[in-house]
């Protein structure tokens, strides 16, 4: 049985492996899960991390519940409109990602995203069910670069986006841009491109307010190697696979 990436599991795979394909994380994660002693293999229970099992014959159960093999690995860019939550639920009852692509057509379940954005803000993310890659996209180790279209309340003075890109303090943090430039074919100075490779919570509105400034407007259009593009606010498409390779090749290894 093949996946749409050519993952072969007609043949036995280690249990770790199959538990990510199955959406509970990276394969790291899934060796602690294992580690925990709450998963059983035929009844079993299992705590060697090195232990295979054959999808097609084995039954492998994790709290009580029988776990199904993903069989076809997703790999989604999507893009978020504002006024879009990123969640499974908000119990304030705002639209979430997952109801906005679920009523596309798209089968959301083990889906999980990469690269938060907030309510009021838009644009690209990652959306897979490959638990490696998602961590390899979210582990701060790994430095992945993310680009954004940013309109300002005012002009950025060159002293502060010197100061964002040396850092500057906020709750008892320091957030820095990678990069600040202008944006080809905009003529007003409250457009900036901010590079960053690192991922705080509101990292760019907390640091434009550092500078006492303010974001009016905020879009993702880069994730790694995956771009927005020309996609419009709420499309949804499969990553290339040289997209796909272009992420495998900042970290994440098969």
């Amino acid at each position: 049985m093949q996946s749409g990436n050519g993952d072969n599991i007609a043949e036995p795979i280690r249990l770790n492996r199959f538990l990510a394909m199955c959406g509970l994380g990276s394969r790291r994660k899934c060796d602690e899960i294992i580690s925990s002693g709450k998963v059983y293999v035929n009844g079993q229970r299992a705590t060697e991390l090195g232990v295979k099992v054959d999808p097609t014959r084995d039954s492998v159960e994790y709290l009580g519940e029988t776990l199904n093999c993903i069989t076809q690995m997703k790999y989604l860019a999507y893009y978020k409109p504002v006024g879009i939550i990123v969640t499974k639920h908000d119990p304030e009852g705002r639209t979430t990602i997952y109801q906005d692509i679920e009523a596309k057509g798209v089968e959301s379940q083990n889906l999980k995203y990469a690269g938060r954005l907030d309510y009021n803000s838009e644009g690209l993310l990652v959306l897979t069910n490959d638990g490696d890659l998602i961590h390899a996209l979210t582990h701060p180790r790994f430095g992945i670069k993310k680009v954004y279209e940013v309109k300002t309340r005012k002009p950025l003075t060159k002293e502060d986006s010197q100061q964002l890109i040396a850092g500057v303090p906020s709750k008892d943090q320091i957030l820095r841009a990678g990069g600040i430039t202008g944006i080809e074919g905009k003529n007003d100075p409250c457009w900036v491109k901010i590079d960053l490779y690192e991922g705080k919570n509101r990292q760019i509105r907390r640091m434009l307010e550092a500078v006492g400034n303010e974001v009016l407007r905020l879009k993702r259009i880069q994730f790694s190697s995956v771009k927005l593009g020309a996609m419009k606010p709420g499309e949804i498409r499969e990553l290339t696979e040289k997209e796909i390779r272009g992420v495998r090749n900042t970290g994440y290894k098969k």
